[in-house]
């Protein structure tokens, strides 16, 4: 049944993006969401029916695929996950309907009133000072540089304990600043281009330290698809284009295959040869590999139904304020606010994140999945609106950047994670906003 469910779920879908793009003339973040829901729901009750018994079902690094694992491990019933892909068709209906209404809003498109460059370069001094101050403070508790950019694993499993980690958050800053630096280096000439052009490559090198220390393959995607997407974006020729986006589509698989050995000094090289082989010689298997590596959503969200009311009962969204408030630094050094939905589902699924549709139905069951969906339907329009295609590094760079963090909420869902992972960015946003306003005002006032 749930492969009858998801092949009809991919026909919509194609259907809809069709009509969306003869709309739009444009690749959207609807068209990324669509993709990933193939990839997290659609594609994994084929995966679970086909894999078992042949060559495939073992991994690329020589381990049994994950999802098949997990699935065995669950042994959910076939009725949790019909009722899931139905949460899922209704879930999909409030997407689309939000998206509708949402491109009815009146957005002015970024680029419409250029940014003054002194507000841009005031942001990058400000923000990449901040940035650098807090990895260069944070990193000090660390014995040398080795054993910083070692430990991003041990201190995500929780074998080693580090203070300050807001201040990695903090650090987060340098990457789209990195991307103002840029922006700003090109609208001038001369002597302050060249400057500009060094501070970028600083706070490249300052993003790079802490991407590495985090040992996360979706921090090290942003860090290395991101600024690729931005360029493909303002390319203008076809010749150009086509083997620029099979250039990037090899570099997030290259980044997507990732062991996590990589994030260890001095197995780097040898593990990043291992993987140009495996491209090389395993191209599908690769491929297997990733798309088992992201399927846990079809599974997660099908146990979020035996899971509530009990052991985890209503939310209420109390975790969106729940999410930002974790953030803030404890001066006590104990946290004081009630346990977030992370802390809860890792309980009884560890490692897993949570996924869209179980962060709706732990927040308000059916009416939650369908108020979430239309919730993210009505922000995907809105940021299509605001960051369309154009040629302006600013305004495509931050479209890129966007386009990875943002339509991926339908794997990471919960909103601790959102916003720590999107710390840097949103701030970003946020002040590209405000320097937006400024200039206008003082446009209109000249």
């Amino acid at each position: 049944m749930t492969l009858v469910l998801s092949a009809v779920l991919m026909i919509l879908m194609a259907a809809v993006e069709y009509a969306n793009f003869r709309r739009q003339g444009q690749f959207t973040f609807l068209s990324v969401a669509h993709g990933l829901i193939v990839v997290g729901y659609c594609l994994p009750p084929f995966m679970l029916h086909v894999l078992p018994g042949t060559p495939f079902e073992s991994g690329l690094w020589g381990y049994r695929l994950y999802i098949l694992d997990l699935a065995e491990r669950q042994a959910l019933p076939e009725s949790a996950f019909v009722t899931a892909w139905l949460l899922l068709f209704g879930g999909y209906a409030a997407l689309v309907t939000g998206y509708g209404l949402g491109l009815r809003v009146p957005v002015t498109p970024l680029g419409t009133h250029p940014v003054s460059s002194r507000i841009l370069i005031t942001g990058v001094i400000v923000m990449g000072a901040v940035a650098s101050a807090a990895l260069t403070i944070y990193a000090t508790q660390f014995k040398d540089a080795h054993y910083f950019f070692s430990s991003g694993m041990d201190i995500r499993g929780g074998r080693i304990q580090v203070r300050w980690g807001y201040l990695q958050v903090l650090a987060q800053l340098a990457f789209p600043t990195f991307l103002m630096a840029v922006a700003a280096a090109l609208a001038l000439r001369g002597r302050a281009r060249m400057v500009l052009i060094a501070v970028a490559a600083a706070l490249w090198a300052v993003a790079a330290a802490r991407t590495f220390h985090t040992a996360g393959r979706f921090e090290t995607g942003s860090f290395v698809v991101i600024p690729l997407l931005a360029w493909v974006f303002m390319l203008r020729s076809k010749k150009v284009v086509i083997p620029a986006i099979a250039a990037l589509a090899v570099a997030i698989l290259f980044v997507a295959i990732a062991p996590h050995n990589l994030f260890r000094l001095g197995y780097t090289f040898s593990v990043l040869s291992s993987m140009v082989e495996s491209l090389g010689t395993d191209l599908i298997k690769a491929v297997i590999f990733v798309l088992g590596e992201y399927a846990y959503p079809h599974l997660v969200a099908a146990h979020t139904l035996t899971a509530v009311p009990d052991p985890i009962n209503f939310r209420y969204f109390i975790d969106i304020p729940l999410g930002f408030l974790h953030m803030l630094p404890s001066l006590s050094g104990v946290d004081t606010w009630p346990p977030m939905i992370l802390s809860l589902h890792v309980q009884i699924l560890p490692w897993i994140p949570v996924d869209l549709v179980s962060f709706g139905y732990y927040s308000l069951g059916t009416l939650g999945v369908v108020v979430t969906f239309a919730g993210f339907g009505v922000i995907l329009a809105l940021f299509d609106s605001w960051l369309t295609h154009g040629r302006g590094w600013l305004g495509q760079s931050f479209r890129a950047a966007w386009l990875f963090y943002l339509p991926f909420r339908l794997f990471y869902a919960d909103p601790y994670v959102s916003a720590q992972v999107g710390f840097g960015l949103i701030t970003a946003t946020l002040f590209v906003l405000a320097a937006v306003r400024w200039s206008k005002h003082k446009e209109l006032a000249a």
